[in-house]
């Protein structure tokens, strides 16, 4: 199988959470230096 991402991509380390509630659930991300990317809330 042929991977479609770089062999040679460098690889960078991130934190994630999931805040859930009964009618919504938001995802977050951070990487090293601060950088947030969240996704929308589904409900």
């Amino acid at each position: 199988m042929t991977s479609i991402t770089p062999q040679t991509a460098p690889l960078t380390e991130v934190a994630g959470g999931v805040d859930t509630h009964q009618d919504t659930h938001t995802a977050a991300v951070i990487d090293p230096v601060g950088r947030v990317g969240c996704a929308p809330s589904d409900s």
